[in-house]
């Protein structure tokens, strides 16, 4: 029984008596230079793909940060307005005491201060904690103490001030949340008197 050549069905290949034998001449390949050239697209794509992604994950910390605050700060004003006494925002490591050491990084919690002595008492009432666990830098400056936001019953703060955001691996995005005396924040790329915001000022 005759064998029908590839040729015949419009492949490629020899017949040698009854055999029939693939011709691997014309097989698709990669050649030295295709596969640099791959190479080389493969390390551009990531020498750009990786920085921007840095870029993106740092982006959504901040925001994560500054959304959370910038929520408290709202929540703690509109209880002072509500319950008509003075309301505090402090940094706090623990959810329980307020601390003098360390960043904003670290959290904060909100409390009623009835005695108006800018100190968590044992009768007074604790509204709500927040621990951020991120790599931002969170930093207070203001006139009054950096370590607390005194909201009053009318909504006012007693001081400007300003939160500071950054990644230090990255100080071009810095961000910050300025206080005015109103009591509302408002977010900026520069700092209450237009000026850059810097990680290494913080």
């Amino acid at each position: 029984m005759d064998v029908t050549s590839f040729a015949s069905r419009g492949g490629h290949g020899v017949r040698r008596g009854q055999v029939l034998l693939p011709d691997f001449r014309h097989a698709a390949g990669f050649t030295l230079l295709e596969l640099l050239s791959t190479i080389t697209i493969i390390i551009i794509l990531f020498g750009v793909g990786i920085p921007f992604l840095k870029t993106t994950v740092t982006t959504n910390r901040l925001a994560t940060s500054i959304n959370a605050l910038a929520g408290t700060l709202a929540y703690t004003r509109s209880e002072a307005i509500r319950r008509n006494q003075h309301v505090v925002v402090c940094k706090s490591k623990t959810g329980t005491v307020c601390s003098r050491e360390g960043d904003w990084r670290q959290g904060w919690l909100v409390f009623i201060d009835s005695n108006q002595n800018r100190t968590l008492d044992e009768a007074e009432t604790v509204l709500g904690t927040h621990q951020l666990g991120e790599k931002i830098r969170v930093d207070y400056r203001a006139f009054g103490s950096r370590h607390y936001l005194v909201y009053r019953p009318s909504g006012t703060t007693r001081t400007n001030g300003t939160f500071t955001f950054c990644d230090p691996a990255y100080p071009e995005s810095a961000r910050a949340l300025i206080i005015t005396k109103s009591g509302r924040a408002r977010l900026s790329d520069v700092a209450a008197d237009d000026s850059r915001l810097d990680c290494g000022e913080i």
